[in-house]
């Protein structure tokens, strides 16, 4: 799908800039630059995602693999260590290839090879494939490994607390490095030796954690090295799992099936989409605890609820999974608290962090977007219809912590050491964005949540309290439609204020406020969302999504760069987020009078996003930020699940 010459591969700082990733569905991934030469303590070819100990964790780092032919070796691989690059395996890549798993192909004077990576679905698993597709020769092929085996957010040094000793198999070994974490079992398909050699690598750096301020070198422990012959026709599979690796051919012809059937089935007569589709199952996950899920991000975030309900309708029910959808939905529908839904899945513990005040709110859309897409009713009833209910009546009744209802009919949240929502930053130990109070997106989403709860409620003759929730809510959705312009709109701006706390209103202008417009039930009428429209079109609208902040605000910073407290400090104060076009799309839809010239807009606007993949930072993705002025440079995580599945909701939108 996506070929990337030779000229950038063999450029290090233009290919160091180009990152692919593999999920394995289990909340472990494979993941480096196109020439295989790490620049986060993130990369690695076997990050796996353990139940004991719990958390995700760097197995093996990498691999160093070369070719001896004629008395003469040629090292493939390529490491960064201070001030210089070495070995310098990347002047012999010729191309990288993305389709439906990463390659990389090699020449050698008249020798063709392609290395192919496969992160096997369900299981802790890397292959990697070697194929000769030109030459004459048969080279002996030495493949040493590296590992790190630590947790993915730190670095490891020397030290005498590893266990060396590796047990020799056929065509293969197993070394347990570490007392408390599973051994490593790697070997290969072919005849092959390994000759034990443990040896630390030092001062392995990893140059965007230098840029982002943190720690940027590491040792890396490699037991030995394997050593096989590589023949014209015969592939040779490296392997490494924390199982036996059984019949690796097998595997690799079992997974590329699995992968071909899912591209099929994530057919769509736009090719772009088709691959969108296909790509967006990575962020599809069962945890540890068999939880239907999704990862919020490659490589560093986990499972966040909020994510999660704003990224499922584009990732399952316009993407064509929608019994895993259902799943995902009957899940969070079991987790609901106190009329919360937990925030964060810690995949350190079993802990859940009910510290978001949407999460909860954003359900109820998300259970809309499922039945617009023809899921059903029956489903919602059974199995959602109590979380739901269960979450109003919360509210109503003033359960909620941290949240209250005001005699206006206004939700408030938070207070001055709290971040509920989800421009939730902290930097220098404070809040970044302060928005404890009413803020706008909080009361157009509970607004939207009540009146969809009426109409799923059952009619007149049911159960006495069910009325009287029913009237309640009723009540409450009718209070704030009658005060929430009055209290929110700004005449000084021409739009909707971002937060109102009592007397006070902040008049930034902020996205948030076209939720008000795009959500199925608005509080507002036409005039009010051309005018949301209007002013959002003109501050903040780009072509990878809507800026935080108004470019005209003395607070905005446009640039994502520094330490984490500097990143921080720009996160939600301008740069751009690719999601928001979803929810401009079809608020811009909603109000335009001329719905067919909207869309045209709105397709070759967002075109960046919609249509084209990049061929740089995360490859076939599309990331979490985008910088706040042109050329809009992508930051954040390389791939985001609401980035990439709002794409996908959109597109299908715009056809519609």
């Amino acid at each position: 799908m996506i070929k990337i010459s030779r000229d950038i591969c063999v450029n290090t700082e233009a290919a160091t800039r180009r990152e692919w990733l593999d999920t394995n569905g289990i909340g472990g991934y494979a993941s480096s630059t196109i020439i295989n030469c790490h620049t986060r303590k993130y990369h690695g070819l076997l990050v796996a995602a353990l139940a004991e100990p719990r958390g995700r964790f760097v197995l093996l780092s990498k691999v160093e693999t070369s070719l001896v032919s004629d008395d003469k070796e040629f090292v493939l691989a390529t490491n960064k260590y201070p001030g210089v690059y070495h070995p310098t395996g990347h002047q012999f890549v010729d191309s990288f290839e993305q389709g439906l798993f990463p390659a990389i192909t090699y020449r050698i004077g008249d020798v063709l090879i392609r290395e192919s990576i496969m992160a096997l679905h369900g299981e802790n698993t890397v292959l990697l494939c070697y194929e000769m597709l030109e030459g004459k020769v048969s080279p002996v092929m030495r493949i040493r490994p590296l590992l790190a085996y630590r947790d993915i957010h730190t670095l490891i040094r020397e030290n005498m607390f590893l266990r060396p000793k590796c047990f020799v198999e056929k065509n293969g070994c197993v070394i347990e490095p570490y007392e408390g974490m599973p051994p490593l079992h790697m070997g290969t398909n072919r005849a092959s030796e390994f000759f034990p050699g443990p040896k630390w690598t030092r001062n392995v750096e990893y140059l965007i954690e230098r840029n982002r301020g943190f720690d940027y070198q590491e040792d890396l422990f490699c037991p030995g090295m394997f050593e096989t012959r590589l023949h014209k026709g015969k592939p040779v599979i490296f392997a490494a799992s924390v199982e036996p690796l059984g019949n690796l051919e097998r595997k690799r012809k079992g997974e590329t099936a699995r992968r071909e059937a899912l591209f099929a089935a994530s057919r769509d007569r736009t090719r772009s989409v088709h691959w969108l589709k296909y790509f967006g199952d990575q962020f599809l996950i069962r945890n540890v605890s068999g939880f239907a899920s999704v990862i919020a991000g490659y490589p560093w975030f986990g499972e966040w609820g909020r994510d999660t309900m704003i990224a499922l309708p584009g990732l399952t029910f316009h993407a064509g999974r929608m019994e895993f959808g259902q799943e995902v939905l009957a899940a969070y529908a079991g987790l609901e608290r106190d009329g919360l839904l937990p925030n964060y899945l810690d995949q350190k513990s079993e802990h859940l962090a009910y510290n978001s005040v949407d999460a909860s709110l954003w359900f109820f859309w998300t259970v809309q977007e499922y039945l617009k897409a023809g899921g059903s009713r029956a489903f919602v009833m059974k199995r959602v219809y109590p979380a739901l209910r269960s979450i109003v009546a919360a509210h109503l009744d003033g359960r909620v912590p941290l949240c209250g209802l005001a005699d206006d009919g206004l939700l408030y949240a938070g207070n001055e050491t709290t971040q509920l929502t989800w421009m939730d930053a902290q930097a220098y130990g404070r809040p970044v964005t302060p928005r404890h109070g009413a803020p706008v997106e909080i009361n157009a989403l509970w607004y939207n949540a009540l009146r969809f709860f009426l109409e799923l409620a059952p009619p007149g003759d049911a159960a006495l309290a069910e009325r009287a929730l029913t009237e309640r809510a009723m009540e409450a959705a009718a209070r704030l439609e009658a005060n929430f312009v009055a209290r929110f709109w700004s005449d000084e701006e021409g739009c909707l204020c971002d937060v109102v706390n009592g007397e006070r209103r902040d008049h930034s202008v902020r996205p948030n406020q076209i939720f008000a417009v795009s959500l199925p039930h608005s509080l507002l009428d036409v005039p009010h969302m051309h005018a949301v429209i209007s002013k959002v079109q003109a501050h903040l609208l780009t072509p990878y999504g809507l800026r935080t902040l108004s470019p005209r605000n003395p607070a905005y910073s446009p640039f994502y760069r520094g330490d984490a407290d500097s990143r921080d400090s720009a996160y939600h104060q301008g740069m751009v987020w690719p999601w928001l076009a979803g929810h401009f799309g079809e608020a811009l839809l909603r109000q335009a009078e001329d719905k067919a010239g909207a869309k045209v807009f709105l397709r070759t606007y967002f075109k960046p996003i919609l249509r084209e993949f990049p061929d740089n930072f995360g490859i076939a993705s599309v990331p979490e930020i985008y910088t706040g002025n042109p050329p809009h440079l992508p930051k954040g995580c390389i791939a985001q699940a609401w980035s990439v599945a709002e794409a996908i909701r959109l597109n299908k939108l715009l056809r519609s």
